[in-house]
């Protein structure tokens, strides 16, 4: 499983982002790590050509997406419809809470490669996890001081990448060149 750290960001709020987060968002731009996208929201179709080009142009055979349902069911029903499996990732904590604290010990144990994109360290550091009653917990957007898409995003995949074989060491599978969607 790979989770990519690229992130996606309507055009017409480019700059109003760069003065109201304060972050080179025009850097991560030229480095690779964030795209624009036409318009005022996040264009899909672009983002379904997004997939299918990284098929052609790196060769990867990608097996599943995993999304989060909230507006994206559309967009789910397309890539269905080319070939793709997609995978509902439900955003609570009966979904999120292990995996979540499962890849927090994986980074405090070291176990997480980090391909030093700082738009995901920027992410990262945004991230503050809320716990309820019974000691689950998730990642809390609104207690959040910035953006946390990328990070949500790698959660969602680790998600998928959890409830697979336990003993597969991840990095290592990753860094074979045998890893896919």
């Amino acid at each position: 499983y790979y989770a990519t750290s690229h992130g996606f960001m309507p055009e017409d709020t480019f700059h109003e982002r760069m003065k109201t987060d304060r972050v080179p968002y025009d850097l991560w731009v030229k480095k690779g790590w964030l795209t624009l996208t036409e318009g005022a929201v996040v264009d899909y179709d672009y983002i379904r050509a997004y997939i299918k080009r990284l098929e052609v142009e790196k060769g990867w055979k990608i097996k599943e997406i995993g999304y989060d349902p909230y507006n994206a069911t559309q967009f789910a029903q397309q890539m269905e419809a080319d070939g793709y499996v997609m995978i509902e990732i439900r955003q609570g904590v009966q979904t999120l809470s292990e995996p979540t604290k499962d890849f927090r010990e994986k980074v405090k144990a070291r176990k997480i490669i980090h391909d030093n994109n700082d738009l995901l360290t920027w992410a990262m550091g945004n991230a503050v996890t809320k716990i309820d009653a019974q000691e689950n917990i998730m990642l809390d957007k609104s207690k959040s001081s910035q953006r946390i898409d990328p990070a949500a995003a790698l959660i969602n995949a680790h998600v998928r990448a959890s409830q697979n074989d336990d003993h597969l060491d991840l990095n290592e599978y990753i860094l074979s060149g045998g890893f896919s969607f």
